[in-house]
C-alpha cells in the first residue's frame, strides 16, 4: 500500500493519507453512482453501520450501534459528507476518513440527528438503508452494493484470516483441563482485541455441550475432555469466522466418529464453492453427502454457511438460496455433526479457492472430492502436563479411511492425521508469540 506524504495537524499529531482506501472509496462511490442512476435517485443515505464501514473503505461505527441515528453518510452522485454531530466529528475524520475526500454536516449533540438529515434530503428523492426522515428504504438494495469485494478487501480479508486464526490456534493450545468456558473465552478476547480486531461472537464448548446447542456461547462449564472454539471477527468492518477443536490426550471416540464425517460436508462445501456458482447448486452436493452416511437431520439441527463480509451473513446458505457466487467472495463453511464442530473461511477467486483460514501448524485432515485434495482442520490433542515436554514438530499418527462412494461418482477418502503438542510449562498463556509450534508472524 502506498501512502501519500504525512501531515500535521494542530496538535503536533501525524494524519496520513491512505491513497488505497482512497482509491477503494472512489471506487465505491463509481457504484453508488451507478445505483443513483439505475434507480433514479437523487442521493443515498447510509445508517447502517456495515454499510458505512463499506463506503468509507473500513471506517468503524459499530461502537455508536447502540446509538442509532446519531451518524449517517449522504453521498449523491459527485459528493459524499458525514452527517453527525459536533462531539463525534473529529474522531470521525481524524481517525476513521481522514483525507477520504468527505464533507462534514454537523450539528450539537443536543439537537435531534433527523432534523439534520431532513434538512439534506428536502427537495430530493432519496434511497437509504433506514427508511428515516421518510426516505425509501431499499436495505437489501444497498447491501448488495457490498458485493463483490474490491481488491483492498481481499488483502484485509487475507490479512484478517491470518490474526484471526492464529488468535483462535494459540487460545487452543493453552487450554487447560478444568479451565472454564468463559476463561477459554476471555483469553480469545484479549488475543483479539490486543490487535484491533472486535470479536463479534465467541463460541466455547465443552464436552460435546455443542451437540445440543449448536448455537451455544459460553459459561462456567469447566473442560474435562475436549473443547469446540469458535470464532467470528471483525476489523476494517470485514467479518470472517474459524472453528478449531483441542482435545486432552486422545479424542473420545465419539468425537472421532463424528469429525470424519463432518470433514466430509465441509470439503464438499468448500470444493464447490466456486465463481459464478448458485448457492443451492452448492448446498445439494453437501446435502448428498449428509443423507449417504445416514445424517438426513443431522444439517437440520445448525445453519451450515454463510457468505461474509461487511456483515457476518451477507447471505444465509440455504437449500433454495439463488445467490450466485461471484469472485471474489468469501464464505464461511461451519458445518456440525453431533459433538464435531468445523469451521473455516474460504475466498472464491475468478478460477480457484483459497482458503483463509489454514495454518501448517495445525493438525489436518486431506480429503480427496473428485481426486482433488481439499485440507480440514483435525483435532489437536494437548498432554497433560506431567507427561513429557519434548516438543516434536513431525510427530503424527495417520490411519487412512475405507474409500467413500459420494454421490455424482466423487471419490472422497478421508486421511486421519492426528499431531501431539507438548507446550513449554510454566508460560503465561499470553505468551503465544514466542510459542515453539508457530514461529510465523500474522503481520506479514
Amino acid at each position: 500500500m502506498v501512502n501519500e506524504p504525512e501531515q500535521n495537524d494542530p496538535l503536533g499529531r501525524l494524519l496520513i493519507l491512505d491513497a488505497a482506501r482512497r482509491s477503494d472509496v472512489e471506487q465505491k462511490q463509481q457504484r453508488v453512482r451507478k445505483f443513483l442512476m439505475e434507480q433514479c435517485a437523487d442521493a443515498l443515505l447510509l445508517q447502517d453501520p456495515a454499510n458505512i464501514a463499506w463506503f468509507t473503505a473500513g471506517a468503524d461505527l459499530f461502537r455508536f450501534a447502540s446509538e442509532s441515528g446519531r451518524t449517517s453518510v449522504f453521498v449523491t452522485e459527485e459528493a459524499r459528507l458525514f452527517a453527525t454531530n459536533a462531539v463525534d466529528s473529529a474522531q470521525i475524520f481524524e481517525r476513521e476518513v481522514f483525507g477520504l475526500g468527505f464533507q462534514l454536516k454537523q450539528r450539537e449533540w443536543f439537537q435531534p440527528h433527523e432534523d439534520l438529515i431532513c434538512d439534506l434530503c428536502r427537495g430530493r428523492s432519496v434511497l437509504s438503508d433506514s427508511g428515516a426522515a421518510g426516505t425509501d428504504c431499499a436495505g437489501d438494495l444497498i447491501a448488495a452494493l457490498r458485493q463483490p469485494l474490491t481488491e483492498l478487501e481481499v488483502t484485509r480479508l487475507s490479512r484478517l484470516g491470518r490474526m484471526t486464526t492464529r488468535a483462535v490456534e494459540a487460545t487452543a493450545q493453552n487450554v487447560r483441563r478444568g479451565m472454564t468456558e468463559s476463561e477459554v473465552a476471555g483469553e480469545l478476547s484479549h488475543r483479539l482485541i490486543r490487535r484491533m480486531i472486535v470479536p463479534v461472537r465467541i463460541q466455547v464448548c465443552a464436552d460435546g455441550r455443542n451437540a445440543r446447542f449448536r448455537h451455544g456461547t459460553y459459561g462456567e462449564d469447566p473442560i474435562e475432555s475436549y473443547v469446540a472454539l469458535t470464532c467470528l471477527a471483525r476489523r476494517w468492518g470485514l467479518t470472517m469466522g474459524v472453528s478449531r477443536t483441542v482435545a486432552f490426550e486422545s479424542p473420545p471416540e465419539e468425537l472421532t466418529a463424528a469429525w470424519k464425517k463432518v470433514v466430509l460436508m465441509h470439503a464438499t462445501g468448500q470444493f464447490f464453492s466456486r465463481n459464478g456458482s448458485v448457492v443451492s447448486d452448492v448446498w445439494g452436493k453437501v446435502h448428498r453427502i449428509y443423507e449417504k452416511f445416514g445424517l438426513s437431520r443431522e444439517w437440520q439441527q445448525a445453519d451450515q454457511a454463510d457468505v461474509v463480509g461487511f456483515s457476518p451473513s451477507e447471505q444465509q446458505v440455504t437449500p433454495e438460496c439463488s445467490f450466485v457466487l461471484q469472485a471474489p467472495t468469501a464464505i464461511f463453511w461451519h458445518p456440525s455433526v453431533g459433538p464435531a464442530m468445523v469451521g473455516d473461511t474460504v475466498l472464491v477467486q475468478d478460477s480457484s479457492v483459497e482458503f483463509l483460514t489454514s495454518r501448517r501448524s495445525w493438525p489436518k485432515l486431506i480429503v480427496h472430492v473428485r481426486n482433488r485434495p481439499v485440507t480440514c482442520p483435525g483435532v489437536l490433542t494437548i498432554p497433560d502436563p506431567g507427561e513429557s515436554t519434548a516438543f516434536s514438530e513431525n510427530r503424527q499418527e495417520s490411519a487412512v479411511a475405507e474409500e467413500l462412494e459420494a454421490p455424482d461418482d466423487e471419490a472422497v477418502t478421508c486421511m486421519d492425521s492426528i499431531w501431539e503438542m507438548h507446550p513449554e510449562s510454566g508460560r503465561s498463556v499470553f505468551e503465544e508469540d514466542n510459542s515453539p509450534w508457530s514461529e510465523e508472524s500474522v503481520l506479514e
